[in-house]
């Protein structure tokens, strides 16, 4: 099952405090997901992403988009946590290719347990 249907996405405005406050984090050199959690078997997938380090609205989308397919195909998707993703500076272009591979591999370790 590869899609990302609503079960995977957080409906209700303000929803992403409680996850970004947990201490659960898996951090990278780029990014950092946030974990709680969730219900089982149904994994959430949330994004951060502030002006302050993503300036344009263009790619603030990109990266959401990288996050998004990156999540809408891994196996965590399936283990009941909800995960919140943020970048740890400022985006660059030339990080996107980088950003998705490191997501994949933070979503490895949630998947595995650690």
């Amino acid at each position: 099952m590869q899609g990302y249907s609503r079960l995977h996405r957080f409906a209700e405005r303000g929803s992403f405090g409680p996850i970004l406050r947990s201490p659960r984090k898996l951090r990278g050199r780029l990014a950092v997901i946030h974990v709680a959690p969730g219900r089982p078997r149904q994994s959430r997938l949330g994004l951060a992403l502030t002006r302050r380090l993503v300036p344009l609205a263009v790619d603030r989308s990109r990266v959401k988009r990288v996050v998004r397919e990156a999540f809408r195909r891994h196996d965590a998707k399936a283990c009941g946590f909800d995960c919140v993703v943020t970048l740890r500076e400022r985006f660059e272009s030339a990080h996107l290719p980088a950003i998705a591979a490191e997501v994949g591999e933070l979503l490895d370790r949630l998947a595995r347990g650690e």
